[in-house]
């Protein structure tokens, strides 16, 4: 969800690891190049008609399940917008699609046909009603992050049931004006299988209950998790806390505090999850922007993976101009020691972005690392600690319509490389 608007090791146990391999300098060589995804109406990139189609797609989550195949997950309407039908508010709701991959030869992605994970409850009487879905959850499904674990859930139509994939995702209800007091929330879906079908929790993990709720605001919401054991128990990241305000920053904010929380998870008894206590993550060492006070630094957005080899966290997050856009310019990728992450303190270490340079799109936003079922990192691989693979949208920034509505319906992503 537009915020201005992510191991199969146990964490604990690697965390006081002593041999840590050490990153190289300057080893930031991104290369770029289309995702490849088909937009909704099953139009591939290079296909007639790509460009102008009426769909977005961002926020992906990238799974590598095995050597040969990844799935992503990802935000986008299912309804065209029509600029001559003035339809863009019917076109904007959020669901949650995904794609299946397959490696070719050359190391690119062949794609599947587009298929529905989750989708939002809307309205009695929509042609896409869907009261599957909770109230809470009723206008827009998004930022999608998928982990595999252990979860049992217990419904009345079908008593417990035990599931190994869990997606967490951001739910809003905007129709009823803030009238129940939430805007965006943290909620979680499971599943047997990564390919579905998903069963939405019937309460959010994250919700108006949370400290420092703001439903005026963006209240909470971008999650990325990382398994601590495989099981059930995970940390989960989210955003819209403390500074989270993008448009209206406040400039008496801690300057180290800026956006991103992080709480331990257990969600074995999806039933009844418990959440630990929640911390900030610092901001320290990230670049800073340009349109905060002081120069001020702001994590949030971020797709969050753990590499086992050396110790380290690493987060591919939006980052640089604004100019009034409901995106930022780049995405920069920066890594953290393991136990500032559970410890907190500790500074951040950038190691490159992803900016107009590289791709000819004014804005590049709202991105995923490829990770492993389990969170961790995974470049060509589950294991392959070599490498970032980052997934990332796109929009060109020359609308011609009031923002937003050029602005959304031109997200297409993108793909980017670089080994560490």
């Amino acid at each position: 969800m537009r915020l201005i608007r992510r191991l199969s090791v146990v964490v604990a146990v690697v965390l006081v690891a002593s041999t840590l391999a050490p990153l190289p300098a300057s080893a930031w060589t991104a290369t770029v190049s289309s995702s490849g995804v088909p937009l909704p109406n099953g139009v591939y990139p290079g296909q007639a008609g790509y460009q102008s189609a009426g769909y977005y797609q961002y926020a992906p989550s990238i799974v590598q399940t095995s050597n040969t195949q990844r799935i992503i997950y990802y935000c986008a309407n299912r309804v065209a917008y029509d600029r001559n039908a003035g339809n863009a508010v019917a076109a904007t709701h959020d669901h949650v699609l995904f794609n299946v991959g397959t490696r070719q030869a050359n190391g690119s992605y062949n794609w599947g046909p587009t298929q529905v994970a989750l989708r939002p409850r809307l309205n009695p009487g929509d042609p896409n009603y869907h009261p599957a879905t909770p109230g809470w959850a009723a206008y827009h499904i998004c930022d999608p992050e998928v982990v595999a674990g252990r979860f049992t859930y217990t419904m009345p139509q079908t008593g417990q049931q035990t599931y190994t994939w869990a997606m967490f995702f951001t739910g809003a209800d905007n129709d009823d004006g803030g009238a129940d007091g939430r805007f965006n929330v943290v909620g979680v879906a499971l599943a047997t299988s990564p390919l579905g079908p998903w069963t939405i929790v019937g309460s959010p993990i994250i919700d108006i209950t949370e400290p420092d709720y703001n439903p005026a605001g963006y209240g909470v919401g971008q999650p990325s998790v990382t398994s601590v054991d495989g099981q059930g128990n995970m940390l989960l990241f989210y955003s819209g806390l403390d500074c989270a305000a993008l448009d209206t920053p406040d400039p008496s904010c801690n300057g180290l505090d800026r956006g991103t929380a992080v709480r331990t998870l257990n969600l074995s008894n999806a039933n009844a999850p418990v959440l630990g206590a929640r911390s900030f993550i610092t901001t320290a060492g990230l670049t800073p922007e340009p349109f905060l006070p002081n120069s001020g630094r702001f994590l949030h957005n971020a797709s969050w993976t753990y590499d086992a080899s050396r110790d380290v966290f690493f987060v591919s997050r939006d980052t640089g101009a604004l100019d009034g856009n409901e995106v930022q310019a780049n995405i920069e990728v920066d890594r953290i020691p393991g136990v500032h992450v559970w410890t907190g303190g500790g500074t951040w270490t950038v190691i490159g972005q992803i900016t107009s340079a590289q791709t000819g799109y004014r804005w590049n936003h709202n991105s995923g690392l490829v990770r492993d079922a389990y969170g961790g990192l995974a470049y060509q691989r589950p294991g392959d600690y070599s490498g970032v693979d980052v997934y990332f949208a796109t929009e060109p920034g020359t609308g011609s319509t009031p923002p937003p509505w050029d602005g959304y319906f031109s997200y297409r992503m993108q793909h980017c490389t670089s080994p560490l």
